[in-house]
């Protein structure tokens, strides 16, 4: 997959799952079995805000990079899905979300290898 092509998929999925949590993190809370009170909403709403900003940010410079530039948005997209991977993982093998919990598990290993491919692999803005 080309680099322009991969940024707007991994922008439309933190838009997308940005937009739920900020606006309505009950109902994306939910099938995966997770409640929580009004202090636990306020921060899935600023989890929501920081996927809103880093999904326009992928989608809006999607086409202007450069080969040290996509390495260093890859590098920074391949540490933080690498640590949602872990955060995902975690919570799926301490039981603290249903199995709707493996799909987190594997949307944050694709983006992680598709970041870590650009970082490590092809490298430039293919």
């Amino acid at each position: 997959m080309r680099a322009p092509s991969f940024l707007l998929f991994a922008g439309l999925i933190a838009l997308l799952f940005g937009l739920g949590f900020l606006l309505v993190p009950i109902s994306v809370l939910s099938p995966y079995a997770v409640t929580t009170d009004a202090s636990g909403l306020l921060l899935a709403r600023f989890f929501g805000a920081s996927l809103v900003e880093l999904g326009l940010m992928l989608i809006l410079v999607r086409h202007l990079l450069d080969a040290s530039a996509m390495r260093a948005i890859s590098m920074g997209g391949a540490v933080g899905s690498l640590l949602g991977l872990a955060v995902a993982v975690t919570g799926q093998v301490t039981h603290l979300v249903n199995g709707l919990g493996w799909s987190s598990v594997a949307i944050y290993g694709l983006l992680f290898i598709g970041f870590a491919s650009f970082a490590f692999g092809r490298g430039g803005a293919s």
